[in-house]
């Protein structure tokens, strides 16, 4: 009977699929659905183009065909066949080869079927021709032979004669002009020239393919600043304004000048809003500016909250009074608390030291953290001096005074060893540089740190610790980032007492070596429950600490926007000191995790593998397993990138 069922329902299986196969194949059903469906451009090249790469020329034109993904899902919507837009193509294509010095250029352009009558390929047949090269290349300066002769002596203009584009033997391209003019411009800026003119003569024989290009400068009066104008309410004195701008009376105009001051004023905390311009007057010696500006509310309150996979929630709250002395000097109050850490503290901002670039900020606090290995409630002050060189460049410097109570988090200790007291007395030194002044992180980020203890006898540790995070960005594609970072670090210690734990490197979690969850990597010590049984294993922490991670970052924003995804390898130890590095190899987790660009930041969820966990990791004592499958897996959720 069994036999019989079966041999019915194959034989339905076999009849569905031959009655499927000649539905397919019968001219009249799938034939005539195919040969009624839209045209859609299903792939477009490009013949002829030497000096142009096709992925160069896609960006230009409307035509485009759908990614390998969108074929699968059928999402061809936005690639529809249209000749009309074909044709405006080619005038594009002609006139972007034109204008980067291809002026005998000739576009066509074919329209084949593929395998299917309604799946079309563009294919766009160019011919160059022989590009515009320039031939001659003068710089003119229209000025008396004293004003020319310091032009010509300066640095900034060296620089620009040696890299201007429009140099002999390279190709003459219109769309350039702007930039050389713009170049020249600045040039006379910086050197103190308010009303320069800069005229490009290019004299074209396109039937030889060369140009003479004239570069004609005329610099006219040198200028220096005068008056500066203040437009808007404020509330401190005009003086403490002017100061921030860094500008003087009588000092040589030069727009990086005006620029800095600009972006001085709008960095300070008080304003909101901040211009300078260069307003209507006469062209003379002297030179007037405008700077409009804005203020933030004198007082605020501003709440935040959040979650995360390792505090769950957290949330902030804090209240500023923005000009408490009427000079501009800021008083804060702000709390923020979390399952790990609660937090209270106060802050005095005086954003002007002895110039615009530099600030101090002193405070007082009081902290409670919960770690996985001990418990901390720690009570102090701190004071920092902040010097900002430039926006890619900034250096501070603290003195922290605190004083602390850690509770071991282990049921087995036995008192005294259970509560350390202890106090912190050190001098901080830090540094940040970031290449990349965008939202989106590109190029290197360093951010080195040393911290020496004890050395006004008020410690009751003396160490010296120093850090070093380095971070890269490389953009493979305009939707591809590959992300890395190595941050090590050293404690230097010869005591005879063991660290306290807050003192000590920890690793793992979010946002270090996914795959463990929060310091949980690296050397730990059992811990048994009130009967003496196995319960888990402790972080214990060290002196000497080492991690890396590799990510690639692809956003999916042609097929889902705001969404993208990331693959990972992390890795990282914790030594107890740099003598015992041999005994920890390197141990490495790896995964992959979604991203979500929403309007507070990223959402990100990553879920990380240990490759070579120790039994430690597993949860294993002595040969018995009390992990669990998931032991091996971490699972990572945030807001913000890892790093």
């Amino acid at each position: 009977m069994l036999n019989t069922i079966q041999d019915n329902a194959t034989y339905k299986l076999f009849l569905f699929l031959c009655i499927s196969c000649i539905a397919f194949l019968l001219p009249g059903s799938a034939t005539a659905q195919e040969s009624e469906r839209e045209p859609i451009v299903w792939k477009v090249s490009f013949e002829g183009n030497e000096n142009y790469r096709d992925m160069v020329l896609r960006e230009i034109i409307a035509t485009s065909s759908p990614s390998f993904l969108q074929k699968i899902f059928r999402r061809t919507g936005d690639s529809v066949f249209n000749e009309m837009d074909v044709r405006r193509d080619r005038i594009r294509i002609m006139r972007y080869y034109e204008r980067r010095g291809y002026p005998n250029v000739d576009v066509s352009y074919e329209i084949k079927d593929r395998k299917k009558a309604w799946q079309k390929e563009v294919v766009f047949q160019i011919r160059e021709g022989n590009s515009l090269q320039i031939r001659r290349s003068k710089i003119e300066i229209d000025a008396a032979p004293e004003i020319a002769d310091e032009i010509r002596s300066s640095r900034e203009f060296e620089r620009a004669e040696e890299q201007h584009t429009f140099q002999v033997g390279n190709r003459y391209q219109t769309l350039r002009r702007p930039d050389v003019e713009g170049r020249f411009l600045n040039l006379l800026e910086e050197l103190g020239f308010a009303w320069p003119e800069v005229e490009i003569i290019a004299d074209v024989d396109s039937v030889a393919s060369r140009a003479d290009i004239t570069i004609k400068a005329k610099p006219n009066t040198k200028t220096y600043f005068s008056d500066i104008e203040i437009e808007g309410e404020i509330s401190v004195p005009e003086r403490i304004l002017i100061r921030e701008t860094d500008i003087k009376e009588g000092e040589l105009y030069r727009r990086s000048k005006i620029q800095d001051a600009q972006r001085q004023v709008f960095n300070h905390h008080l304003f909101r809003f901040a211009t300078i311009n260069i307003t209507d007057q006469p062209q003379d010696s002297t030179l007037n500016v405008l700077l409009r500006v804005r203020e933030h509310p004198k007082r605020s309150v501003q709440a935040t909250i959040g979650f995360g996979r390792e505090e769950l929630l957290r949330s902030q709250v804090s209240w500023q009074n923005r000009n408490i002395t009427g000079t501009g000097h800021r008083f804060g109050v702000s709390g923020r608390a979390s399952f790990i850490e609660q937090r209270l503290s106060t802050d005095f901002l005086v954003p002007y030291v002895f110039n615009s670039r530099s600030s101090n900020v002193s405070s007082l606090f009081g902290q409670h953290k919960l770690e996985p290995s001990f418990e901390l409630l720690r009570a102090g002050f701190n004071n920092s001096f902040i010097y900002q060189f430039d926006r890619t460049k900034t250096a501070s410097g603290s003195y922290e005074f605190s004083i602390n109570e850690e509770l071991s988090r282990s049921s087995d200790a036995a008192l005294p060893d259970s509560v350390l007291n202890y106090n912190v007395s050190s001098l901080s030194l830090s540094g940040y540089y970031s290449e990349g002044l965008s939202r989106d992180p590109r190029g290197w980020l360093i951010q080195p740190f040393v911290e020496i203890s004890g050395t006004f006898s008020e410690s009751t540790f003396t160490f010296q610790k120093a850090l070093l995070d380095i971070r890269r960005y490389t953009h493979l594609t305009n939707h591809l980032v590959f992300a890395t970072r190595i941050n090590t670090g050293v404690i230097f210690y010869s005591g005879d007492q063991r660290l306290p734990s807050n003192i000590r490197f920890f690793t793992g979690g979010t946002n270090s070596v996914r795959g463990w969850n929060r310091q949980e990597l690296g050397p730990s010590r059992v811990r048994f429950d009130d009967s003496g049984d196995f319960e888990t294993y402790i972080p214990v922490g060290g002196r000497s600490m080492f991690t890396f991670n590799l990510e690639l970052r692809q956003d999916l924003n042609e097929l889902i926007p705001n969404v993208g995804l990331a693959a990972f390898l992390d890795g990282g130890q914790i030594w107890r000191d740099l003598n015992s590095l041999e005994d920890r190899p390197i141990q490495y987790g790896a995964g992959g995790g979604i991203r979500y660009q929403s309007p507070i930041g990223p959402v990100r969820v990553d879920v990380g593998y240990k490759l070579n966990p120790t039994d430690e990791d597993l949860n294993i004592y002595e040969g018995e397993d009390f992990g669990s499958a998931w032991s091996r897996i971490g699972v990572h959720f945030s807001i913000g990138q890892a790093f």
